[in-house]
């Protein structure tokens, strides 16, 4: 065993133990939104932590190695996606919100669509999207396992998994939360480190950098038509809105709304520089190390050349507390929509009941991360492609469950069934018209606000 690996366990021990500390048993409100009770640095570094995961680092600097600095123009949509959430609808959310548990109680529940069947729609496309996540997740701590143990990437993953698994069983979004905070501290302390070690290399010229750099953005550029960029850009604008579960329950678990909104926009003016940031990390490792492989595990080898061992055991600890802590907050937010909005909609469920029925679906998640994660091999492809599924899904429906006053259930399920089946129909067909992403949320919005209107007129006449 070499100096590293001895820093990584030893430093694995000292973290993990706080992770264990951290778990605490309670009820399900307790688990679901920790008794809607916590603070803004609590909530501001959750929201952060959730998108600096392994995605929007590993994943990012990868992309910033193969395109250059192209990303950095789209991505400060994620950020400026999140303020406006934080300024519109997060309020709307804990004023009009703020005794419900999960998404489904949002879109189906009494306050908003009132129907079961809304409810479930929600709870199986949700959970459909967190549960591939989370396998996306056991892939890469597959990957960092075996970067730094040289295990077999199965057995990697098996690892990984199995931790993960174990203490999430006994934990709950409060636990999430502040396993949460502390990811985030690492990286905001260790990544700027690293860009600065980068930057004072001794082979680093700024002059070369920039015209290396600035042919792989231009030529990136250049293969993609602007309307294909502009589906870039909302997708980029769509896909950090912190409108699914996860973010959901961190605007719940806030203790009052001027804590849920300040933490949501700050959330979002850090994430517009981080993640360019990190896409920026991406372009110098291929400016220093060209012949290295266009692979997620591009970050963890410009970080070995940079960081001295011990900083480099540390920063890999933090990197495995990114994804372990990742997976936790999917498997969180998976583990509530399966117990309150499926099995909870199709049957009468004590708080106890539904406890135990969270703590199942995290068991049987994990099992499936390891069968399904190992067939992987892009961490950010596979996040941004169900992502892309769930925005024309969900999003719409999302919005109008929290900004208007009278509803039909009917609505709500024709925008989600047209929202997947066009999505699916013009990705095979008639991407080239205009891409997907923009057609199919397009088409789910029209249709909502066409059958509402159409169900409301019906009733008046009726009436």
């Amino acid at each position: 065993m070499n100096s590293s690996q001895l820093v990584i366990l030893i430093f694995g021990v000292l973290y993990f133990s706080f992770i264990l500390f951290t778990r605490k048993k309670g009820n399900f409100e307790e688990y679901s939104v920790a008794g809607r009770g916590l603070g803004f640095f609590l909530i501001f570094s959750s929201l952060c932590a959730s998108f600096i995961g392994p995605g929007w680092s590993m994943g990012l600097v990868r992309e910033g190695f193969s395109t250059g600095m192209f990303l950095a123009y789209l991505l400060p949509f994620c950020g400026l996606g999140l303020i406006l959430v934080g300024i519109i609808l997060v309020p709307r959310i804990r004023n009009k919100f703020n005794d419900i548990y999960s998404i489904g109680d949002l879109v189906g529940g009494t306050k908003s669509h009132n129907h079961k069947f809304v409810r479930l729609a929600t709870g199986i496309f949700s959970l459909l999207f967190f549960g591939s996540i989370t396998v996306a997740m056991s892939y890469a701590g597959g990957e960092l396992i075996n970067n730094v143990f040289g295990f077999p990437k199965i057995w990697a993953i098996v690892i990984v998994t199995t931790i993960v698994i174990s203490y999430s069983y006994f934990g709950g979004i409060r636990a999430t939360i502040q396993t949460d905070a502390i990811q985030f501290i690492h990286f905001i302390i260790l990544i700027p480190i690293l860009a600065i070690l980068i930057v004072s290399d001794e082979q680093f010229v700024w002059k070369d950098y920039v015209e290396i750099t600035s042919v792989n953005t231009i030529s990136e550029f250049n293969t993609h038509p602007v309307i294909g960029i502009f589906g870039f850009g909302l997708l980029w604008l769509l896909s950090s809105t912190g409108l699914d579960s996860g973010g959901l329950g961190r605007f719940l678990a806030s203790k009052n709304n001027t804590v849920a909104r300040n933490a949501t926009i700050a959330s979002g003016i850090f994430m517009a520089a981080w993640l360019v940031l990190m896409v920026f990390i991406g372009s110098t490792g291929y400016y220093l190390y060209p012949e290295l492989g266009n692979n997620d595990q591009v970050l963890l080898h410009i970080a070995s050349e940079h960081f001295p061992g011990v900083l480099y055991g540390i920063f890999i600890i933090a990197m495995i507390g990114v994804v372990m802590s990742s997976q936790d907050t999917v498997l969180n937010a998976g583990s509530i929509l399966f117990s309150e909005d499926i099995m909870g909609t199709m049957k009468q469920m004590t708080e106890r009941q539904k406890l135990k029925a969270a703590k199942l679906y995290t068991i049987l998640m994990g099992i499936i991360c390891i069968i399904v994660a190992s067939y992987l091999s892009s961490i950010l492809e596979a996040i941004m492609i169900i992502t892309e599924f769930y925005i024309p899904v969900m999003i719409p429906v999302i919005v109008f469950s929290i900004i208007k006053k009278n509803f039909h259930w009917q609505a709500a399920l024709i925008s989600m069934l047209v929202g997947f089946i066009s999505y699916i129909i013009w990705k095979q067909f008639l991407s080239f018209l205009l891409p997907e992403l923009v057609a199919a949320l397009a088409l789910s919005t029209l249709s909502y606000l066409v059958s509402d209107y159409i169900l409301a007129k019906k009733l008046r006449f009726n009436n």
